[in-house]
């Protein structure tokens, strides 16, 4: 009788909708300069992030892929584009169904790990659509500290822009707005083709995006991103965003009719 039950609402915690379940896993590894615990909860990220790339059929361009092997961790790379790539679906439902921890002592140093297996619902986030066209591409795909960052745009229809950078390697404050800015106010663009940073009208103050190396970063290139959320209608989003996962909540808030098209781009500093 028990085992009934628990297949009945099994099934029953999956069929409220029609959207896509996925059985997937994550794994992650340390050295033991984490806790168990935190390596689980990162190896039941991964696995939730796999699940939304795998439902909606999402995958990261060529062009991103070789960005990514010219890091200083080209796994972690691959998997901070599979976080941004997460921003496309919602997971309304999980049930984690196995966790696995466990210790490789035949490497040096040792090597702890976590797997997370789960079944998730997935959702998309927003509905794209397919008639609307946004092409960026940066002036450079690598930079040096105190370069000059530009942006190139080609649509097929007027739209609001917003423009956000991540930086996987900060403990708070992943995501920041890089556009609209204080100078750089009006998001709303007419025409097919145009450039960012833009020349702010009413304004003498001229602005460049310069990149930075990160401080206290011991590797000698690493990634950052930059997240094109594309709208019919001027939304409302912070400034700031701790992590993905906020950034997430709020696009799922906004609803599904408001964005029209998300973009990512993968960019290298060298230090």
């Amino acid at each position: 009788m028990k085992l009934f039950l628990k297949i009945f609402f099994f099934l029953f915690f999956f069929s409220q909708s029609s959207a896509e379940i996925i059985t997937t896993e994550g794994v992650f590894k340390h050295i033991g300069d984490i806790s168990q615990k935190r390596a689980c909860k990162l190896a039941e990220k991964r696995a939730k992030e796999k699940a939304v790339k795998e439902a909606l059929g999402l995958k990261v361009s060529l062009e991103e892929t070789q960005v990514c092997k010219g890091t200083d961790g080209q796994d972690r790379c691959e998997d901070n584009q599979t976080s941004i790539l997460s921003l496309n679906g919602e997971i309304t439902q999980v049930i984690v169904l196995n966790k696995e921890e466990g210790l490789d002592e035949t490497r040096d140093p040792k090597v702890y790990y976590c797997k997370i297996t789960i079944k998730a619902e997935v959702q998309s986030a927003f509905k794209e659509d397919k008639n609307f066209e946004l092409q960026v591409k940066l002036n450079e795909m690598n930079f040096r500290n105190g370069d000059k960052l530009k942006l190139k745009f080609v649509v097929s229809e007027p739209l609001y822009l917003n423009v956000f950078q991540f930086f996987p390697y900060r403990n708070n404050e992943q995501i920041l707005k890089l556009f609209p800015n204080k100078v750089e106010k009006t998001n709303f663009f007419k025409n097919s083709n145009f450039l960012l940073p833009t020349k702010p009208k009413n304004s003498s103050l001229k602005i460049d995006y310069i990149v930075e190396f990160p401080k206290k970063v011991k590797m000698e290139r690493v990634d950052e991103h930059l997240i094109f959320i594309a709208s019919k209608k001027n939304i409302k989003l912070l400034n700031s965003y701790f992590s993905m996962e906020d950034l997430n909540k709020r696009l799922i808030e906004i609803g599904k009719n408001s964005i029209v098209r998300k973009e990512q781009k993968t960019y290298t500093i060298i230090k």
